[in-house]
């Protein structure tokens, strides 16, 4: 700029109002600034080749909170006045500083590692593509720039923070053996030990085979289940991307999802689904259960089978922070076929599923005999906003719209009732709590199956 000013603009104004020496000193003077820049550009045109960047390959996050993606300088040249750098921005993510940073006298052979905060507003993976750094050329005429391949790979998963909040601390923090007594209901049906048969013992608990061999009564000996099968089944069929609106909760305005506005944030239903999902895995490893994952649309496209450690959550949380929904209806049948073939042993199937339109409640009731006998089955989906009584006291009507709404929604919640009702008839749990309420209520039928040993 300041040759510009100072060097470039008399000389032009020499060489265009003055035909006499003085415009020949200006064109001349005009040759030689080109000269100059031109022979600065040439000496300076690998002055960013011997900068290299490293970064690393995967990096994992929580959705709203901020990622510091590092970034290594090496140089490998000449010392350096300035470098600015700045990274390739995608909609999903916020930076939380400066977008473009700047570091002052970066010297030869010096290393200089910086953190490029970044908040990811959405769950999922993602790909940070490419890094740009400029620098000053020799003389300063110029501005050097280099692009760099940026292959890393962002996973975004989702936030249990508020979820957690609203457990208990019985649920997460403390299992069966502490220092309060729990009371276990029911007989448990896991082999110990055989004994002698003593006056009082149950004829159904005498092993026939163990008494012919002996060639007097022998009784099997029981012991309450400690480690049982847990399976958490996701629909993310159609029905799953229902929106709901969650009401921003204090300082959560930074981390609002794509497509939220105004005083609620806009998610859907799978959203609760698999932060369900990753709740209670939490919770079976922490109660020394087994653990696995299946998720389903028109077909099954995920399953884990179950497991303990924190290795296994893990497996299951990069399973599910991609799923979305899919336009496609739910073939529950299918599904029942394949939970027939894989699960030989008696499990917790816990179902996560939109019945709130009657034909798809309807296929699901025709094809849930297929496993009902063999495994207990709790199913849960979260109500719909509409779906109370009519003088329940949840809406109080002021327009006749209102009304309207609230005469809709007394007629869904009442379809619902009906679903829980034939679904009952088989023995199966039909859970339909709020949308903030959905992990604890699983958590505590979960609980509650475990303590009076049903499996």
């Amino acid at each position: 700029m300041l040759v510009v000013l100072f060097v470039v603009v008399p000389a032009m104004t020499l060489a265009m109002f003055d035909g006499g020496t003085a415009g020949h000193v200006g064109v001349w003077i005009l040759l030689g600034v080109l000269g100059i820049a031109l022979l600065d550009l040439w000496l300076s045109r690998k002055i960013l080749t011997t900068l290299e960047c490293e970064f690393p390959e995967l990096l994992r996050s929580i959705r709203g909170r901020t990622l510091p993606v590092p970034v290594k300088f090496i140089n490998r040249g000449g010392e350096l006045k300035w470098i600015r750098y700045g990274l390739s921005m995608s909609r999903f993510f916020q930076c939380e500083g400066e977008v473009i940073g700047r570091i002052h006298h970066f010297e030869a052979g010096k290393i200089r590692t910086i953190q490029y905060p970044l908040r990811p507003l959405k769950r999922g993976q993602y790909f940070l593509e490419s890094f740009h750094v400029e620098s000053p050329a020799r003389l300063g005429l110029w501005l050097m720039r280099r692009h760099y391949e940026m292959p890393v790979e962002v996973r975004v998963y989702p936030d249990l923070s508020v979820e957690r909040k609203r457990l208990s601390s019985v649920f997460l923090m403390r299992g069966n053996e502490g220092l309060h007594s729990v009371r276990q209901v029911g007989k448990g049906r896991e082999f110990e030990q055989l004994r002698d048969y003593q006056h009082g013992d149950d004829y159904i608990d005498i092993d026939w085979k163990a008494t012919a061999r002996r060639q007097k009564p022998v009784t099997r000996m029981y012991q309450i289940e400690r480690t049982q099968e847990v399976y958490v089944i996701v629909d993310h069929s159609r029905l799953s991307g229902r929106e709901l609106r969650v009401p921003l909760e204090k300082g959560e305005e930074a981390n609002r999802e794509e497509g939220s506005g105004g005083e609620f944030m806009v998610t859907t239903q799978l959203e609760r689904f698999l932060h369900c999902s990753l709740i209670l895995s939490s919770v079976a490893e922490r109660q020394g259960d087994l653990f696995g994952f299946i998720s389903f649309a028109d077909q099954i496209d995920r399953f884990i089978r179950s497991r303990n450690g924190r290795g296994h959550y893990n497996i299951v949380r990069d399973a599910l922070y991609t799923l979305e929904p899919r336009e496609v209806a739910p073939d529950f049948e299918q599904l029942m076929i394949c939970l027939r073939q894989r699960l030989t042993r008696r499990a917790l199937l816990v179902m996560l599923v939109d019945l709130s339109d009657p034909l798809t409640s309807e296929h699901f009731y025709g094809a849930l005999p297929l496993v009902s006998r063999q495994h207990l089955i709790l199913v849960n989906m979260v109500r719909p906003e509409k779906a109370h009584p009519l003088f329940s006291g949840k809406s109080d009507p002021e327009t006749a719209q209102d009304v309207y709404d609230s005469l809709g929604g007394h007629f869904q919640w009442q379809e619902l009732r009906e679903t829980g009702k034939l679904l009952s008839h088989l023995g199966v749990e039909l859970g339909v709590p709020d949308h903030e309420e959905l992990s604890a209520e699983v958590v505590t039928q979960y609980l509650n199956v475990k303590k009076r040993q049903l499996l």
